[in-house]
């Protein structure tokens, strides 16, 4: 019996050192599961995002487009409805809007004699000739530009007079009288030319933006390295502390 007792007992060490083999097994895996590292995403997934986003901006870029072209599209018909209803009007009419159009644009700028006297023979040519008025009420023809007309002329006439004198332009300057008649004979004008170069307006142009698209990650994140303090000078013995001015001064007062 007692032989047989000690073979149980050994049979059943063995199993209970399995059993702890396998328990412990099953720890470090579930451990190994739980802790698993994660993957970085795939380029693939990255691809797809920037594709996404690319996209987005493309949508983003062609709406921003179509409502500049509708804006554009706006003025010109804003401009040309304005052409057909002057060319609707009656002669007294225009006569009558040219006149308070010129009215308006005029109180607009600085209230000198001058201008308001172009602006009455202006009035005045209105009232005498409805072509005229329908030339003064095209929507490009403004009195500002109109005046603009007149100092650009004006200088001209002035190089051209300094010229004829042999004079030369003090300070960059030009001097000298504009009979008013041509004041009011080159506003006239300007309202009779078609292509007067102050009713150009600069050419819109649609402006697209550039897509920035995935930064590279080259250098991201890398911050310059601050630099090293320089190593503060080690503390001296005591021998070469008693080496300072004012002990020579001391020295030199004793002696």
């Amino acid at each position: 019996m007692g032989i047989i007792s000690e073979i149980d007992m050994m049979n059943r060490d063995t199993e209970d050192d399995a059993f702890e083999i396998s328990s412990d097994s099953e720890t470090v895996d579930s451990f190994s599961e739980e802790f698993e590292p994660v993957e970085p995403p795939k380029p693939e997934a990255e691809d797809a995002e920037e594709a996404h986003k690319k996209a987005e901006f493309d949508a983003a870029e062609a709406k921003r487009k179509a409502e500049w072209e509708a804006k554009q599209t706006q003025k010109k018909l804003r401009e040309q409805q304005e052409l057909d209803r002057l060319a609707a009007m009656s002669d007294d009419d225009v006569m009558q809007a040219s006149m308070n159009r010129v009215s308006q644009d005029t109180e607009r700028l600085t209230r000198r004699n001058m201008k308001l006297c172009v602006m009455e023979d202006v009035q005045t040519e209105c009232l005498a000739d409805p072509a005229f008025a329908r030339l003064v009420m095209n929507p490009k023809k403004k009195m500002v530009n109109c005046f603009h007309y007149i100092n650009r002329k004006a200088r001209e006439y002035l190089e051209q007079e300094m010229k004829d004198n042999d004079e030369k332009p003090m300070n960059g300057g030009f001097g000298g009288d504009v009979p008013d008649e041509l004041c009011y004979q080159w506003a006239r004008e300007y309202f009779r030319d078609a292509d007067a170069k102050e009713d150009a307006e600069p050419e819109e142009k649609f402006v697209p933006k550039t897509y920035n698209g995935k930064v590279s990650k080259t250098g991201k994140g890398k911050k310059d390295k601050p630099k090293k303090a320089a190593p503060k000078p080690a503390p001296k013995p005591a021998e070469e502390e008693q080496l300072t001015f004012g002990d020579f001064g001391t020295e030199e007062a004793a002696g």
